[in-house]
């Protein structure tokens, strides 16, 4: 049975001809957006493809007076705007990104970063009291740069700004930045179940292809709201390559107790999450539909739009069009991974019209 092909397939040798390529095919298309405070939509930003590959360039090219290129690099921090930046900016010029969970204790940081032979470090401020504990064991080639940073001059903004200055007089330096897409780009500490993590090692020709390979075949959205770690390779591949190449909107969330408010501002088409979100919605629905005393009515219908939907006949956006809104209303896929689904969830989100799929390895 032939795939039916969606999207057309476009190939690309590394990252810098990736943000190159979609600045250009998409313009001032929406690339990033997020809000500096989740309770005010007059403080939501909107980076353009434009305006994100200008900041990667000028970033990138103060990393490359830094002496980024080639070493390894660790980014530390929730997911945000800089983190991305810094994703980018760091494969855009060779560099090994090395990036970890802020989560675990400085100990196991410090550990894991010197095994890593990391010289330089990106890193939420919140945290600089782990990062001291990693800068006694770890000799970093320069200060450790701070994502969220009110008072500190080593910021992502202060790089950017000096990096534009180079670059506008300049942009040799970044375009002849020597990048071989066949070796180490990440080196990606798994969660250590059976001991301390391991560290896989991947190459810009892998993430690359991992997302040229299925966004073809995909029905993607034009928006989604970004909730994964980044440090995770499944989400920062899906979230940052695979929305690139399909020029998708990423609303980064502000945190998961703000998400239900989010989906319904923001009403994502399709969202990249693991089974334990696809299991709470599901807890959360049912729950609804059980206060209002209509679940025998909705396993009617089900039943009734799956024998409809055998003879062709598909009216599931109608007929639960109210069950759907607690994704906002316009989600029509879920995309998942990280461990299995239980088939009763994807039975359910399929009979209510959102398509769900599994990815799977690292």
């Amino acid at each position: 049975m032939k795939k039916q092909v969606l999207h057309e397939r476009h190939d690309f040798e590394n990252v810098r001809a990736l943000v190159e390529w979609a600045a250009e095919t998409y313009g001032e298309d929406i690339a990033i957006s997020y809000r500096t405070n989740p309770h005010k939509e007059e403080t939501k930003v909107k980076i353009s493809f434009v305006e994100l590959r200008d900041n990667i360039r000028a970033l990138a090219t103060e990393m490359l007076a830094m002496g980024c290129a080639g070493k390894h690099i660790s980014i530390i921090g929730k997911l945000s705007y800089e983190w991305a930046l810094t994703y980018y900016a760091a494969l855009s010029i060779g560099a090994v990104l090395v990036p970890l969970d802020r989560d675990w204790n400085a100990e196991d940081l410090a550990d894991t970063a010197a095994k890593a032979n990391v010289s330089f470090i990106f890193c939420d401020e919140n945290i600089s009291d782990k990062i001291a504990v990693i800068t006694e064991k770890v000799k970093l080639e320069a200060e450790p740069v701070y994502f969220g940073a009110k008072t500190s001059e080593n910021t992502i903004e202060s790089l950017v700004e000096a990096g534009a200055d180079k670059f506008a007089e300049s942009s040799d330096a970044y375009f002849n930045a020597e990048i071989d897409n066949t070796a180490l780009a990440l080196l990606v500490f798994t969660s250590g179940t059976t001991g301390k993590g391991k560290g896989v090692m991947l190459n810009q020709t892998a993430i690359l292809s991992d997302m040229s390979d299925v966004t073809p075949y995909i029905d993607f959205g034009k928006k989604t709201i970004a909730v994964l770690p980044p440090h995770h390779t499944y989400g920062s591949t899906v979230m940052f390559i695979g929305h690139m190449q399909i020029g998708c909107e990423m609303y980064i969330s502000y945190g998961l107790r703000f998400i239900q408010k989010e989906l319904k501002e923001e009403k994502p088409e399709h969202l990249v999450l693991v089974p334990l979100y696809l299991e709470t919605f599901y807890r959360k629905i049912n729950a609804k539909v059980k206060e209002t005393g209509k679940e025998e009515i909705l396993a009617k219908m089900i039943k009734v739009s799956n024998g409809m939907r055998k003879v062709g006949i598909d009216l599931r956006k109608k007929l639960f069009s109210s069950v759907a809104d607690a994704f906002g209303g316009n989600v029509k896929m879920l995309i998942s991974g990280g461990a299995p689904i239980n088939p009763e969830i994807l039975h359910f989100y399929d009979s209510i019209g959102i398509s769900t799929l599994n990815g799977y390895g690292i």
